[in-house]
């Protein structure tokens, strides 16, 4: 817990003052007139500081203008020229550069009494530790910086990165569309100027996913038993849209048998989540995959199997955050000639 307390601190404590504006703001942006550009600008604060060189801060009566001197030399390579309150710090001139083991796809035999599963439950709870700590630390990093819109000065610079590599800076009243469509994304830096976080945006699932959920789940034994036992999922995917993702999951489930031992359930799936109804913080999904199961059973004979996976459900969210959200899925799967149900809840960084 110290070292996790050390991580929080460094990671959380010292808040960057750097804010990234991506492509697709930059080109709003410049479609819309120069003076009121910095009203309502959709920033999201980045994990560490950029070194962007000496900074040209601007204060709440610095001049707004809005046709600049503009020198360009060669297709990649431009120079602008402005001046910020009056001066220009010697650096006005801002250029630009460019599981185990398994044969014949079940698990080796060793008798219902060697302690498999016993072993593996062990073994799944040390993984769960390291991956909810994991939780921990991405929950508390994504939860704290800001990612939303922001008031700026409409002569804030904008640390412009090009497609084809290269640098420039300029006020955010001069970006012209052709440059809004050259740059690939652009960095502006909170002293650099009056600078005012208005609303977090809402939920954004796009880019990387990690998720834990936990809860319970049915097992059938080999005495043909049915009882539930604990469940836990550990997810890690992708977001290429909003409401579109792919996600691999390791599934954890044990409980115990009639022999006073331990039945063990692992699961390694690939899923399809879709979440097509929103309705205000909340969120309705459904989900759909498949993969390979594996069980052990001490104490009983014939406990052990290994076979394909199906499985599908229905998920509910509630986004508290632009990065968070809590999720419940009520799921069911097919596998060992059984159907299999369980109920989890957890929490997805995004």
């Amino acid at each position: 817990m110290r070292a996790l307390a050390v991580i929080l601190i460094a990671s959380v404590g010292c808040s960057t003052t750097s804010y990234k504006i991506p492509a697709t703001e930059l080109q709003r942006l410049a479609a819309t007139p120069p003076e009121q550009r910095g009203a309502h600008v959709r920033v999201t604060q980045m994990l560490s500081n950029e070194d962007l060189g000496p900074e040209y801060p601007v204060e709440t009566q610095t001049q707004i203008i809005i046709f600049p001197e503009v020198n360009v030399y060669g297709p990649y390579e431009r120079r602008r020229y402005y001046n910020y309150g009056g001066t220009t710090g010697g650096g006005g001139n801002i250029g630009a550069s460019g599981g185990r083991s398994v044969s014949n796809g079940t698990p080796s035999s060793g008798g219902g009494s060697s302690g498999k599963a016993g072993d593996g439950k062990a073994e799944a709870i040390a993984v769960l530790v390291i991956a909810a700590t994991a939780l921990v630390v991405a929950a508390a990093i994504e939860g704290s910086r800001f990612d939303g819109y922001a008031q700026v000065h409409p002569m804030v610079p904008v640390h412009l990165f090009g497609r084809d590599g290269g640098y420039t800076v300029l006020p955010l009243a001069w970006i012209d569309p052709q440059t809004a469509q050259w740059a690939d994304h652009g960095i502006v830096r909170s002293t650099e100027g009056p600078w005012n976080e208005l609303e977090r945006a809402p939920l954004d699932r796009v880019g990387w996913t990690y998720a834990m959920f936990g809860g319970l789940g049915s097992f059938k034994s080999a005495d043909g038993s049915v009882q539930n036992g604990t469940a836990t999922t550990i997810q890690l995917g992708y977001f290429p849209d909003q409401k579109i993702g792919i996600l691999g999951n390791i599934f954890f489930g044990w409980r115990d048998n009639a022999a006073n031992a331990t039945l063990f359930e692992s699961r390694y799936t690939l899923e399809v989540q879709g979440y097509p109804v929103v309705a205000g913080p909340l969120h309705l999904g459904l989900y759909g995959g498949g993969g390979e199961a594996y069980r052990w059973e001490d104490g009983i004979a014939g406990g052990n199997a290994g076979s394909l996976a199906l499985q599908g459900g229905a998920m509910l969210q509630l986004d508290f955050n632009t990065r968070l959200a809590l999720t419940a899925r009520l799921g069911q799967t097919y596998a060992h000639d059984e159907r299999m149900s369980d109920l989890m809840l957890g929490l997805c960084v995004y």
